[in-house]
């Protein structure tokens, strides 16, 4: 018995496998300071719970329409400025990525992915049987460069990723490159998949929404605005012919999201609660990137994120080595490698934790950094 050949590229997360070891450290009785997993470390909002409870206890607990509950994609149309046509709900953001995925990358094609980026997106061309096409961003800001993007793409580029405010880097796109990607693509008549999932986890600069162009499947969702991520609500904003293709996928796969937390944020939406729960978490997030921005820019060539809530740190030093030799001192973060080419010497922190646990991670990193030299 072997698995199936197109998973033989495919090794587990790495985010998972670092998860993994934090909690067989804690178990072991070891304090770790896990600044891995990209969630935020903030339950998720009472006004959500109670919405959900109230909606379980009034029947919502069965399958919805493939296409969702129509409130809550009138909500969200709402906000993008489209027709609640162009508006599919799914079973998080991951489900809505892998259904555009299937949908449009045809096997043996070209798939574009800036580095570094979002480990998913290796996968997804790699379980479709694309060929992945990185276009390095180090020397940009962690941004696409357009002129090289021009240069690389060909009409036998079927789909390219695109995730601003990316994750792992908190870089930002700006609009006049965003818009010119999307054209790039379309004269080569490629599908831009644009995560916009951390498009609501902002600071100075805010973020473009591609949602509404003819090719841009806008993929989305409330794991991260509403803390929300073991909830699994997600959703795609597309042309109606676009639409369609990922229909055939979602519903074999996630056929619907669960329906009474599809309810609670259409409520959580349509009576104006949005914006000040995510901007009461995304206030937390400022003061910890600026304190953490602030103390790893004395020691690292740092670029400082304008939004979701990862750092991508340039430690001069093997990622795996670095990462190995950080966790045996009580501090966990990602090694750079699966986020793409390019990355040997980077890891990922994430400051979705506490302030306390910041500050002494910063205290231990510069004590490691002090012995290394």
């Amino acid at each position: 018995m072997r698995e199936a050949a197109r998973l033989s590229q495919i090794s587990t997360s790495m985010i998972r496998r670092m998860f993994e070891i934090v909690e067989r450290a804690k178990k072991e009785g070891r304090e770790i300071i896990s600044l891995t997993i990209g969630e935020p470390d903030f339950d998720t909002p009472q006004e959500v719970v109670e919405r959900a409870c109230r909606a379980m206890n009034a029947g919502f607990t069965h399958y919805t329409s493939n296409f969702g509950l129509e409130e809550l994609r009138s909500a969200i149309a709402e906000r993008y400025g489209v027709d609640s046509s162009n508006v599919m709900v799914t079973a998080g953001g991951s489900e809505a990525l892998l259904n555009a995925s299937l949908a449009f990358i045809e096997e043996g094609s070209k798939v574009v992915i800036p580095s570094p980026n979002f480990l998913s997106y290796f996968t997804y061309a790699k379980m479709c049987g694309g060929q992945i096409v990185q276009l390095r961003t180090h020397d940009n800001g962690f941004l696409p460069n357009v002129e090289k993007l021009n240069e690389i793409i060909d009409r036998n580029v079927s789909v390219i990723f695109l995730n601003y405010p990316n994750n792992p880097t908190g870089a930002v796109i700006d609009e006049k490159d965003a818009r010119a990607i999307v054209e790039i693509a379309a004269d080569n008549k490629a599908i831009v998949v644009s995560d916009e999932i951390y498009d609501q986890i902002y600071y100075d600069v805010k973020p473009t929404s591609l949602a509404g162009y003819e090719n841009v499947v806008c993929v989305n969702g409330f794991s991260k605005s509403l803390s929300m991520t073991g909830w699994r609500i997600g959703f795609t904003i597309a042309d109606e012919k676009l639409i369609d293709p990922m229909l055939k996928v979602h519903q074999v796969n996630g056929v619907c999201a669960p329906a009474f937390a599809q309810k609670a944020v259409a409520e959580v939406m349509a009576e104006g609660l949005f914006y000040s729960i995510v901007s009461k978490m995304v206030r937390e997030f400022r003061q910890r990137r600026d304190y953490l921005y602030s103390e790893l820019s004395k020691i690292y060539d740092v670029v400082k994120p304008e939004g979701a809530f990862y750092m991508f740190v340039n430690v001069n030093q093997d990622c795996m080595e670095y990462t190995e030799n950080l966790i045996k001192l009580g501090v966990a973060v990602t090694p750079g490698l699966p986020f793409g080419d390019g990355n040997e010497t980077y890891v990922r922190i994430s400051y979705a934790n506490s302030h306390e646990n910041l500050k002494r991670a910063a205290e231990i990193i510069r004590e490691y950094e002090s012995q290394r030299a």
